[in-house]
């Protein structure tokens, strides 16, 4: 037998056999056709590079799967194929309560008994934890989602199951195969949660499917079959493939009640971007994007993360260290989930047009359906709540009794490198200009917040990407974080300020003949609030004036702004 591999297709001659395989953008599709023997059986019969209209694969009981040419796209979606056999694929389904932590029981919904001898109960809340392309249940983040789950259930008296999808046969290379596959293993998934619905109460509104990467699409395979399920939360979604393709392809806001997406790694080749593994895309009721949804703290070889793979790979094994290193950007969707579940601090993001609106402080006031939770305490959007025969006012949405919801569309916060969760804050420094102000001085701002019960913050960094020029005169918004909350009303703000002497530009150097001097005549400060009804909105805002008329501070000095001295 003899094989020519040329870049377009190969070809692959003998006697019983002609075998062409084609090189699609992420790896090779091989298809096989008889040619002499009437006993070889043929591995698949289509030409994946020419779409066949009503093409289809039956799997007994679970369903059937067409190929139609909605399913490509020339530059999304060239290659198709169909999945692997079942028995391949081998789909799993390990259920965890907290009476079986540790030890998983399988779940066979061809087999009633082994669904009445387990620990499911029909009237409890059911998490299914699936996961994505080269990735198996015996993952870290698997067994820390789950643990997590239980010790949420444990701790509020909820009630809840957690049911672990093992599709591992199937996630493996080649990723066109892989995605094929995650077709049959929403069958797989649709049919034993109909079999839970119809046979042991069941109800699909208890169910939440929890997907990263190829396991989101196949949560919404599931979704797609069976009616009303109530929650899909999708971990960084998977691009190729998936993005720019029609709904019945993707995950869409019809796959579920509520579909709540966390973007973390949506770099895009198109915008001479290294391409990212998930989507940014919109297609969930809320779409969160941390750091707007592409290169997330820490996770950059030239920061912290290469440095870490040595003690990763001792700690982890090489299965996580090589996340590290790869995948860090996709698997932070999940880290940021999993830390949200039993977390004190609250992942708040705000509804915004562009993360550079957010972080330019033009979305930050948490009312009106503005705010939403990122995580396992997101709430479902105003907007899906209603009905047709809805009857509720504006005064019972500002209710006691009625739940706070958020307004669906595009959510953007930051997060940290170590801790995730960070309080945003927002600065509005006005600037004066007296006569001895040069027009403008370059250098670096940080504040110290106080309190009026003497909690504060230090050594906040009012300018996180480096030296900034400032020019007198003018106000600058400024949004920076912190992993502390300072949750009371802020009446003390101290400024510091360091300019900066920069050799390259001659117009910075500062010696005798110049004033390197900032003059700053107010501070107003916004903490982020939780998300609240326009009503009963907190004010935290705060404006802060120095003593004097405007604060004059020398480099690498100081100045001390109060909340009543703006009064006189």
């Amino acid at each position: 037998m003899l094989i020519f591999l040329i870049p377009t297709s190969i070809v692959l001659i003998s006697s019983n056999l002609i075998a062409v395989a084609i090189c699609g953008p992420l790896d090779w599709a091989k298809v096989e056709v008889p040619w002499a023997q009437a006993d070889r059986i043929p591995i698949d019969v289509n030409l994946p590079w020419l779409p066949f209209e009503n093409e289809t694969r039956c799997y007994g009981e679970i369903g059937c799967l067409n190929i139609t040419r909605e399913w490509y796209h020339l530059i999304h979606r060239p290659f198709n194929v169909f999945p692997l056999p079942r028995n391949v694929i081998n789909t799993k389904f390990i259920l965890y309560t907290e009476n079986n932590p540790n030890v998983g029981q399988i779940l066979n919904p061809e087999d009633k008994d082994s669904i009445l001898d387990s620990n499911f109960k029909s009237k409890q809340q059911v998490k299914f934890i699936i996961h994505g392309f080269i990735d198996t249940p015996l993952s870290n983040w698997v067994s820390d989602m789950k643990n997590e789950l239980l010790e949420y259930s444990k701790q509020n008296e909820v009630g809840m199951l957690v049911i672990v999808v093992d599709w591992a046969g199937g996630s493996l290379p080649l990723y066109t195969q892989a995605t094929a596959n995650t077709r049959l293993v929403g069958l797989e998934l649709a049919y034993l949660i109909q079999k839970l619905i119809d046979e042991h109460g069941l109800q699909p509104e208890d169910v939440h499917l929890i997907g990263h990467s190829l396991g989101a699409h196949l949560s919404a395979y599931a979704g797609e079959r069976v009616k009303n399920i109530g929650r899909i939360t999708a971990l960084d979604p998977a691009e190729p493939y998936f993005q720019g393709m029609p709904t019945n392809v993707r995950l869409d806001p019809s796959d579920a009640l509520f579909i709540d997406v966390i973007h973390t790694d949506a770099r895009s080749f198109f915008l001479l971007e290294i391409p990212g593994y998930g989507m940014s895309q919109q297609c969930g009721h809320l779409d969160f994007y941390p750091n707007n949804g592409k290169e997330q703290p820490g996770c950059a070889l030239s920061q912290e993360s290469s440095a870490l793979i040595p003690l990763t790979l001792i700690k982890d094994g090489i299965e996580e260290a090589s996340r590290v290193l790869l995948a860090c950007n996709h698997v932070r969707a999940v880290k940021l989930f999993i830390d949200s579940i039993n977390g004190n601090c609250s992942y708040v993001a705000h509804r915004c047009p562009s993360y550079q609106h957010f972080t330019a402080g033009k979305c930050f006031k948490c009312n009106s359906g503005n705010c939403a939770l990122m995580g396992y305490h997101a709430t479902l959007p105003y907007a899906n709540t209603q009905n047709e025969n809805s009857k509720q006012t504006e005064n019972d949405i500002l209710s006691d009794s009625y739940p706070i919801v958020p307004q669906p569309g595009k959510y953007f916060l930051m997060t940290g490198k170590d801790p995730y969760c960070q309080r945003h804050y927002r600065f509005i420094i006005e600037l004066a200009k007296p006569r001895v102000a040069e027009q403008w001085v370059q250098g670096f701002l940080s504040a110290g917040l106080f309190s009026e019960r003497g909690k504060n913050l230090r050594n906040l960094d009012l300018t996180p990407k480096g030296t900034q020029r400032f020019e007198h005169g003018k106000s600058y918004i400024i949004v920076v974080t912190n992993a502390n909350e300072l949750a009371d009303r802020v009446n003390k703000v101290e400024l510091n300020w360091s300019h900066e002497m920069n050799v390259l530009e001659p117009r910075t150097l500062c010696l005798f003949w110049c004033n390197d001097h900032l003059y700053v005549k107010s501070v107003s400060v916004d903490i982020m609030q939780m998300p609240s009804r326009e009503k009963r909105d907190i004010e935290r805002s705060n404006k802060l004036c120095p003593k004097q008329e405007y604060a004059d501070i020398r480099s690498l000095g100081r100045s001390v702004f109060y909340d009543n001295s703006c009064k006189r």
